[in-house]
């Protein structure tokens, strides 16, 4: 399943093809699309039709036809329309056009946006989400509506703007409710209910039915983490050969200064052997050296090696 470079449009996609069976989870869902993405128009004119209407914008198709058949089943008219933004690559925006009609004041109701009193209700309708499995279809339409998430090779972001700060309030608290940790701010007159981190992120999509998006989140953190323990063993490794070669170059220079002082022969016969292995194998690391002397220690072989560099040291000082 590729996702890189579409991950907004992959999730969404795949929250659309869930399947509500239950009329209290499809009034549940429709509640969270239209309080992120639905528009209320009152227009002023003298029939219903022409006194307001509802309107729905999505760049995913089939959550356009969710909005469209839900109206529909209350017998509400409207159209279904198509056009191009002028920017963001022309892409292609699906627009719900709903005609005022009693049957449209009743769906609004239904569904928690639209109160008795003829007020839009701006925050969560609490009659729609007792259920656990309303909840997963509220979020569902939510993340459908608004929701967007960052490329998933970095740290995991998601978040859901609202224009309504009663809304954003009453969703913090239902994620809250839900043992997610959001966060909230303002942003250019809207405002935005974030979660952060893979572990948040991946939970809530698998909860609104994004099964195969939260499991694409949970592999590329396997891959991601792989990845960064091979590049700890590399640059270990890297370290290693490091310490090994200024290692080797501090005794070799020692084997030097034994030699022209004239004091190699004098060494006891177990650090002789030790020179002879050091100048043959200048590149070798304490663990194998110890296999070529025949089974030694890394601690034996690094012992007998610091002798002969303090061996070299004491040269020194008394030629000083």
């Amino acid at each position: 399943m590729s996702m890189l470079g579409g991950f907004t449009r992959s999730f969404r996609e795949e929250l659309a093809r869930v399947e509500e069976g239950k009329l209290c989870c499809r009034m549940a869902l429709m509640s969270g699309l239209l309080h992120t993405s639905g528009i209320f128009l009152i227009k002023g004119g003298v029939s219903d039709d022409e006194r307001y209407e509802v309107r729905f914008s999505t760049t995913v198709l089939p959550a356009a036809k969710i909005v469209y058949s839900q109206f529909k089943a209350f017998g509400s008219e409207g159209n279904l329309l198509t056009h191009r933004e002028q920017r963001l690559k022309q892409r292609l925006v699906y627009e719900v056009h709903i005609k005022g009609s009693p049957a449209t004041i009743q769906a609004l109701n239904e569904m928690g946006t639209l109160s008795d009193s003829f007020q839009l209700e701006q925050g969560v309708a609490r009659r729609l989400v007792k259920k656990v499995c309303c909840k997963s279809a509220f979020v569902r339409g939510c993340l459908l509506g608004s929701g967007s998430a960052n490329a998933p090779q970095r740290e995991a972001h998601l978040e859901i703007v609202t224009e309504y700060q009663g809304f954003a309030d009453d969703l913090a608290g239902l994620l809250r409710d839900l043992e997610f940790h959001p966060g909230q701010r303002q942003r250019r007159g809207g405002f935005v209910v974030y979660l952060k981190g893979r572990d948040e992120v991946a939970g809530l999509l698998a909860l609104a039915g994004a099964h195969e998006s939260a499991l694409f989140l949970e592999e590329l953190a396997v891959v991601k983490e792989v990845r960064s323990q091979a590049n700890r063993l590399v640059n270990c490794d890297e370290a290693n050969s490091r310490r090994t070669s200024a290692a080797s170059s501090r005794q070799l220079e020692a084997i030097a200064i034994l030699r022209e002082k004239g004091k190699l022969a004098a060494l006891p016969p177990a650090l002789q052997e030790m020179v002879d292995l050091r100048l043959r194998y200048p590149y070798m690391n304490l663990a194998e050296l110890g296999e070529v002397a025949g089974g030694l220690s890394k601690s034996a072989i690094n012992h007998r090696l610091r002798r002969i560099v303090t061996a070299a040291e004491s040269c020194e000082s008394c030629s000083r």
